[in-house]
């Protein structure tokens, strides 16, 4: 009977351990992931072996902000890992099935939200809509987020 409980244990903690979102403190944790970069994980090596070198290159305070076609990348200084991605890419469906240029009404039906901001946040999959004219125009996937 234990061998039987320690077994489910490691199973649960198995299952625990691989979720996407995951929470410390007050920050939500994200797994999200865009052409073969994840948010938390990846390092610029990565980036550029899977998309080679950027278009443009932005220093910022605490972080690097590389630029592609199609989404921009942001690496921490720190670390040395993406932060966040920001996709422009039309064709991109995000996990609520939403994409840039999507009505700001589609959006927080979709969140059961109705705020007058200039973005809405997706807590639940670590995803930020910003808008422009009443349309998403960004997508950002971030790795982390203040609940």
């Amino acid at each position: 009977m234990l061998k039987f409980i320690t077994s489910l244990l490691a199973l649960f903690l198995l299952f625990v351990s691989s979720l996407s979102v995951y929470a410390s403190d007050d920050v939500m944790n994200y797994d999200s992931e865009y052409k073969n970069i994840k948010v938390g994980h990846s390092t610029l090596q990565s980036l550029k072996h899977h998309h080679g070198k950027a278009a443009r290159v932005v220093e910022l305070d605490g972080f690097t902000k590389y630029r592609y076609k199609q989404f921009d990348a942001t690496v921490n200084h720190s670390d040395g890992k993406v932060r966040s991605i920001i996709i422009f890419d039309r064709r991109y469906k995000d996990a609520n099935y939403l994409s840039i240029g999507e009505s700001r009404n589609k959006v927080e039906r979709t969140l059961r939200t109705s705020k007058s901001t200039k973005h809405l946040v997706d807590k639940e999959n670590g995803i930020v809509y910003w808008f422009s004219d009443g349309k998403v125009s960004k997508i950002v996937l971030a790795h982390q987020l203040r609940r």
